[in-house]
């Protein structure tokens, strides 16, 4: 613990032991030095380091470059610039070069002291080339051959983006990429950068619509939800006009975020700004909750917002049964959606419709079927959704009488059946051999849809795909070689 490391009788048996060298005329050795030295810092004794450091010469005992640094980082980490001067000096002093961690050190205390200037002279200073003899530049500076680390570049980084000198910043990123070598920068430098860019773009500037749209999606891939507000804000006093696609970085930002309830009040605020949030608008918010035990953690801030007086989204109630049947937790997403009072929720088709995937994915038809029920209860009226969920999850079954019912019912109101709905059929009927495949072909067709190759070959090999069929194929002419290869059995039998 900190306040612990810094308490001086923690390093009284050192110091102790230190005293007893010097008591009985023996000479302290490189290592006793270091021990004390050591012992100083954590003791965040400066004033102490200086001191071991100038008796170290004092009586003949040559610091390394080692010792220096442990000095160089006590004072680093005080963010006491003037010591770090002091004990370079004394490192030129002793005829001794830093070394990379040296740089390391002092860049460092120089970015926790916010002097960024300082630490960009240094860390230019140490990419530029070394003449062949070594000597000083033209400015008269010691050459530098220490090859910059990224542990050299990075706080200068990060000390340029929390000053907003982004532009700084990106300038030094390419420095550790070309001047230094450094082939392996950790990804996040970059995303960091970016989002702080886009920030620092908002602020500084005025721009379009079609920038303020890459801002938002800059902040939605990297998390950043408040960037997306702040451009979000500056949309709006600019008079630009909102659409759907403008919030649905930001409701990306909330939800890779993990902040559910932010996330569901954007949902809330499009649809009383007289936008309709759709599912697509809240793919990030699904996937999301695909991840195992955030369900649990988005229902929980429903109930909080419906306790604070706020209106639950319909769309988000739908995401969080369609999470639930996803994740194959059907009976969790029926328990759910049995609390669509409480939570101040009226379910619409796509509630249901919700349900039914969970249905799908359990191959529960009796479940799917008593959804169908609840719906026709409510006076809910199913569309194109309802019906291809209902014929999907009738393939599921042994007995897919049903698929044919339904599809049926909705050519009789007028709905056209979708491509996918006809392909599943399709394929049904060809992995169980049944006749009718010849009239549901004919019929895709007549809708316009087109029987590609590959459903072609599906119908052709009775449902194995291509990897199978092809594994059947090879099997045949194996058979047929071998028959081949030994005809003279046969003639001598013939014989």
């Amino acid at each position: 613990m900190p306040h612990l490391a810094r308490n001086p009788t923690n390093f009284l048996p050192i110091f102790d032991k230190c005293r007893d060298i010097k008591e009985s005329n023996l000479k302290p050795d490189l290592t006793t030095y270091h021990v004390l030295l050591e012992a100083h810092e954590r003791n965040n004794d400066l004033t102490s380091i200086s001191r071991t450091l100038e008796e170290m010469e004092l009586v003949g005992v040559q610091p390394t470059i080692s010792a220096f640094n442990i000095g160089l980082r006590a004072a680093a980490s005080n963010g006491d610039t003037v010591m770090l001067e002091e004990i370079r000096s004394m490192i030129e002093k002793a005829g001794l070069s830093l070394n990379v961690n040296s740089y390391e050190i002092i860049i460092q205390g120089l970015c926790a002291n916010h002097e960024l200037e300082h630490a960009l002279d240094l860390l230019g200073d140490m990419t530029v080339a070394v003449n062949e003899r070594g000597q000083p530049d033209e400015n008269g500076r010691p050459a530098i051959d220490v090859q910059p680390s990224l542990s050299c570049f990075t706080p200068v980084i990060q000390l340029a983006m929390a000053l907003h000198e982004s532009e700084t910043a990106y300038l030094v990123l390419k420095m550790a990429e070309v001047q230094a070598g450094l082939s392996r920068i950790p990804a996040v430098v970059y995303t960091d950068l970016m989002a702080r860019a886009a920030e620092d773009y908002v602020m500084q500037s005025s721009p379009d619509e079609g920038t303020c749209m890459l801002l938002l999606n800059c902040a939605g891939h990297e998390k950043a939800p408040r960037l997306s507000a702040e451009v979000i804000q500056y949309m709006g006093e600019s008079g630009m006009e909102f659409q759907e696609y403008h919030f649905a970085p930001l409701l990306q930002a909330f939800s890779l975020a993990k902040k559910f309830k932010s996330a569901f009040n954007v949902l809330s605020i499009m649809r009383t700004s007289g936008m309709t949030p759709t599912v697509l608008t809240a793919t990030s918010l699904l996937k999301v909750l695909d991840e195992p035990g955030y369900i649990e953690d988005a229902l929980v801030c429903m109930q909080e917002m419906r306790k604070e007086g706020k209106v639950v989204d319909v769309l988000a109630f739908n995401v969080l049964i369609e999470a639930c049947g996803r994740t194959k937790a059907l009976t969790r997403a029926m328990t759910i959606f049995e609390m669509a009072p409480s939570l101040g929720v009226e379910p619409d088709t796509d509630s249901y419709n919700a349900l039914l995937t969970g249905c799908i994915a359990d191959r529960n038809m009796m479940e799917g079927k008593n959804v169908i029920a609840m719906m026709q209860r409510a006076g809910v009226d199913p569309n194109v959704d309802t019906y291809q969920s209902l014929i999907t999850l009738c393939l599921t079954q042994i007995n897919y009488e049903d698929a044919f019912m339904y599809l049926e019912e909705m050519k009789s109101h007028n709905v056209i059946p979708s491509e996918g709905i006809y392909t599943s059929l399709v394929r049904k009927l060809a992995r169980e051999n049944d006749m009718r495949i010849k009239f549901a072909v004919e019929e895709m067709e007549s809708f316009g849809y087109v029987v590609g190759k590959n459903l072609r070959e599906y119908i052709e090999t009775g449902g194995l795909s291509n990897l199978e069929e092809s594994e059947r194929r090879k099997r045949i002419r194996v058979s047929q070689r071998r028959r081949s290869s030994n005809p003279t059995q046969f003639t001598a039998l013939d014989i």
